[in-house]
């Protein structure tokens, strides 16, 4: 399969893939070979990538990844998903590759982020909270992301 992630400011990954698992709002999908095409809303969470080609490592040097065994490993904002016969594409509002490496910032960050929830819970403005509930989403997969880098070091 052709797997194609994109943020609005740059291409992610274009690459042959053999498995992708992406968070949805209907939860976790495993996309593997010949999957019946769909689209989907992605949430804010972790994307785990199995290249076909096992030296991605080779590919993606250039740039910075996590690596869990073969699985490439970054974490999304809110997104779309299409996926037809022979390709898989994730548009994504935000991606993060490595996260920052001090989770005490990420852990602040996410305080910070639910207080500013309960403000704009005060003025009651649905579109706003909603906003903020995904930006917390975003910051919690960093802070997973950045826990998952730490365990494999």
């Amino acid at each position: 399969m052709y797997l194609k992630v994109m943020s609005p400011d740059a291409l992610i990954f274009e690459w042959e893939a053999e498995k992708v698992v992406i968070p949805t709002m209907a939860g976790e999908i495993c996309i593997l070979p010949h999957h019946i095409p769909l689209s989907s809303i992605i949430k804010p969470w972790i994307v785990r990538i199995l290249p076909t080609d096992k030296n991605a490592h080779e590919f993606v040097k250039w740039t910075k990844f996590l690596f869990d065994h073969d699985e490439i490993t970054f974490s999304v904002g809110k997104g779309l998903l299409y996926l037809d016969w022979q390709s898989i594409v994730l548009l994504v509002g935000a991606v993060t590759t490595i996260p920052i490496s001090d989770e005490a910032a990420l852990e602040q960050m996410k305080k910070d982020m639910e207080k500013e929830i309960e403000q704009i819970k005060l003025q009651g403005d649905i579109d706003e909270i909603d906003k903020a509930y995904l930006s917390l989403q975003k910051i919690t997969a960093d802070l997973k992301l950045h826990r998952m880098h730490k365990h494999r070091l």
